[in-house]
This record gives C-alpha cells, sequence and structure tokens, in this order.
C-alpha cells in the first residue's frame, strides 16, 4: 500500500461497498462526492461531500497510510488543513488535530479494501513484461482501449508541440523559420535528430534565400556547418563545396558543428546523415513557401508529392564522401516522408490550428495520422501480439506514448486501462 494507491482507491470507490462505512467512534459514513484530486499543495480532496450520521458536510478530506503522518507532515501548523471534513487513512493510530484546535472523524480504510486489489497492484507494479497488466489486457473493453489511446494521441501532440511552442516564442512566431528547423530535426530520424536540429539552429533559414538559385552553395552551407568539409577530398565535387563554404562562413560568419556529432554506426546507408543532408539541400533548393503548401494540401498524397525530390548526381553513386556506391535512385521513399509528416508535419499543424483558433486544422493533423499505415517496430510489434489493433499511425503513435510514459513509468493507477484491470473482479 502506497498513498497514490489510497488516493486512487478512495477517488473511484474501489473497497466493499457491501460493507456500511463507518468512522473510527462508530458513526456511519455516505459518500455523496469524494471530492476533487489536488495536485497542488493542500488537502489530497477538495469540495468533497460526506454524510456523517445523517448530516451533510462539505470541505476537504485528506488522506495518510496512518494517522500519526499526519503529524510527521506538519499539517497540525498549516491553516490550509483548517476546513477539512473527513481524514481518511490506511490504519488508524491515533487522533490528529488541525492548527486551529479542531478535531475531525477519521475512517480507516483497511478492513474494507479487498486484498485481491492489493495483491493485483503489487504484481503490476513487480512483474517486468512488456507491460504489467499484458496478461489481463484482453479482459478490458474495446472502448476503454479506444478512449485511454485517444487520451495518449493529444497527450503525445502536446508534448511535441511545447518544444515548437517554444521556438515560436524565441524567433518571434516566425513559423516558416520553427518549420525549417522542425523539418532539419526530423531528417536526422531518432539517431541523429539532435546533429540536424543543431545545423538548423546555426543556420538561419534566409540564408538559404539569398542563394535559391544555386544548389551547389545550398549544399556548400549544410555540408559545411555539418562538419564534412574540413578535410581535402579527391574528388572534384566535395572540394568544390568546401571552397564555397570557406568563402561563404566568412561572408556570413557562419559557425557548424564538429563531424563528431553524427552517427553512421547500425544505420542503413539509405539513412547515413550525409545522404540525408543532400536530400535536405534539394528540398530547400526545390520547394518555396513549403509550410504554407503543407497547409494547403489536403491529404497525405499531396503532402507526399511536395517531397518528391532528387539528389545531386554525385550522390547517385555516394553515401559518404569519397566512397563510391552502386548508381541507384537516391530520392526520398514513402516510408521516410510518412516518419516525417508524424514527427514534424503533425506536430506543427496540430500547434498552428491551436494557436490560430482553427479547429479544423487540429483535426487535419489527426486525420493525416490514420491515412498513414502503423509504424512498425518492437514496441509496435508486442503491443500487436496481445491483440491490440494497430490500423495506422494514430494508433500507433498512441500506444509509443502509453509504453513510454505510463507501462514502463509504472503509472497504471493514470491509466483507464491499469483502473480497468485493477477493478476486474474486485
Amino acid at each position: 500500500m502506497n498513498e497514490f494507491l489510497l488516493q486512487f482507491i478512495w477517488q473511484h470507490k474501489l473497497f466493499d461497498t457491501s460493507k456500511t462505512l463507518k468512522t473510527i467512534d462508530g458513526k456511519p459514513v455516505v459518500i455523496v462526492n469524494a471530492g476533487l484530486l489536488n495536485s497542488n499543495a493542500g488537502p489530497d480532496f477538495l469540495e468533497a461531500k460526506i454524510i456523517i450520521d445523517d448530516t451533510l458536510w462539505a470541505g476537504h478530506v485528506e488522506l495518510h497510510l496512518k494517522s500519526s503522518d499526519w503529524k510527521k507532515h506538519h499539517h497540525q501548523k498549516d491553516k490550509k488543513y483548517n476546513n477539512l471534513i473527513l481524514h481518511v487513512v490506511y490504519e488508524f493510530d491515533g487522533d490528529v488535530e488541525t492548527e486551529n484546535k479542531t478535531h475531525f472523524p477519521s475512517i480507516e480504510l483497511k478492513g474494507y479494501i479487498h486484498t485481491d486489489l492489493l495483491t493485483k497492484y503489487d504484481s503490476l507494479l513487480t512483474k517486468q513484461p512488456f507491460i504489467a497488466c499484458e496478461k489481463l489486457i484482453n479482459q478490458v473493453s474495446t472502448l476503454t482501449i479506444v478512449q485511454q489511446k485517444e487520451r495518449m494521441l493529444i497527450e503525445r501532440l502536446e508534448q511535441k508541440t511545447d518544444r515548437i511552442a517554444h521556438l515560436l516564442k524565441q524567433y518571434k512566431q516566425n513559423w516558416q523559420e520553427v518549420f525549417y528547423i522542425e523539418l532539419a530535426r526530423a531528417f536526422g530520424i531518432q539517431i541523429n535528430q539532435d546533429a540536424f536540429e543543431k545545423v538548423a539552429l546555426h543556420t538561419p533559414f534566409n540564408l538559404f534565400a539569398k542563394h535559391k538559385l544555386n544548389i551547389i552553395q545550398i549544399e556548400a552551407i549544410l555540408f559545411g556547418q555539418a562538419g564534412f568539409l574540413n578535410e581535402y577530398f579527391d574528388d572534384a565535387y566535395p572540394n568544390h563545396l568546401s571552397a564555397e563554404y570557406t568563402a561563404l562562413k566568412k561572408k556570413y560568419q557562419l559557425h557548424g558543428i564538429d563531424k563528431s556529432q553524427w552517427k553512421f554506426l547500425r544505420l542503413r546507408p539509405a539513412n547515413f546523415p550525409t545522404l540525408r543532408i543532400a536530400q535536405f539541400a534539394q528540398l530547400l533548393y526545390q520547394s518555396t513557401h513549403l509550410f504554407s503548401q503543407i497547409l494547403e494540401a489536403k491529404n497525405v498524397a499531396e503532402i507526399e508529392k511536395l517531397f518528391q525530390v532528387t539528389v545531386s548526381s554525385y550522390w547517385l553513386q555516394h553515401y559518404t564522401f569519397q566512397e563510391i556506391s552502386s548508381a541507384r535512385n537516391k530520392s526520398l521513399g514513402q516510408s521516410f516522408i510518412h516518419i516525417i509528416i508524424i514527427n514534424c508535419i503533425v506536430p506543427m499543424i496540430f500547434l498552428y490550428g491551436k494557436m490560430q483558433g482553427k479547429e479544423n486544422l487540429c483535426k487535419h493533423a489527426i486525420e493525416l495520422l490514420k491515412q498513414i499505415p502503423s509504424e512498425q517496430n518492437s514496441i509496435i510489434t508486442k503491443w500487436q501480439n496481445l491483440g491490440i489493433e494497430m490500423q495506422h499511425a494514430e494508433d500507433s503513435q498512441a500506444l509509443l506514448q502509453l509504453k513510454k510514459h505510463y507501462c514502463d513509468a509504472k503509472k497504471c493507477l493514470q491509466c483507464s486501462i491499469g483502473y480497468a484491470v485493477l477493478k476486474l473482479k474486485v
């Protein structure tokens, strides 16, 4: 037993309702309203309504494992606890009083809580499977799971948009600049996203507008800022880029990042940062007002067309500088474009709609996820093995959020699925 579980049990009345609740001194208790869980300083539950011995009381409720914890927490010196109507404890070991010397009723819940619930909760916290409730989740209603996924998706979008909102504030609501930074981050996928973002942060977006007609200069700026041009090359192309960057660096007082920040290990060649930078350069070269065009796009197919870019001829036979490979198409693949839509475009559209008061854009952002197949990775596969439906990226994004921020963190009490599991057969 811990205080979080005790709060959860009180909030949802997960105790034996076949027994009449009674105070320590034997007065019958009826819970009209358990109160609102308080996440700030002060009593645990606010605005509760409790009938004690036929008298209706309205006020606050405090919970402790033991009533003696009251003094340990120094509540007897805190005026915020003067309006309590009830002290709910797991185990009663003595009366308490408020700062103004008022005494109030206490309930000991220990005898009203099913041991099955305590055992089940302990099992959720101590087991180390994929998710704690994996053996019971198939007994949870589809509606409960769907509602939890909907909540997780919005939470995930809000977390992603928090950092975007911070950038917008930093860049004085310049949506094009922030979109460029977020797009760069998405091009780095998970392993190189920080390095890609740093390049964008060190390289103002308006710099590319000044060299819009010259792909060599755009590539020179990006590869130079990424730290890939600080050596001599055998090939003419990278030496040309290096010479261009040397001049542009001096002209614009540029400062890039160190090459060591990029990771190649365990990456497929198609995801090598050098190739992704070449593709990103072409996107900047071939696109005009890209964020505005994306806002006007009606569906995923129209967005995909905006990302149909080629690479410079050098990169058709290279994944890195110097090392030649067999010639092949190096355009952006559909699955990679989907990653960009999921991690950059959807959060940007969602936040834009939210900040501009355009709810239709928020709904459109979520609708885009429904047009993209579910992501495929080990976590998603394990969810599917448990029989959880995975129709599209809306599902996979929601379940990635649930796994990382709730299942792994053992926040079963804050999850409607966990709540449903704890109620089973209780």
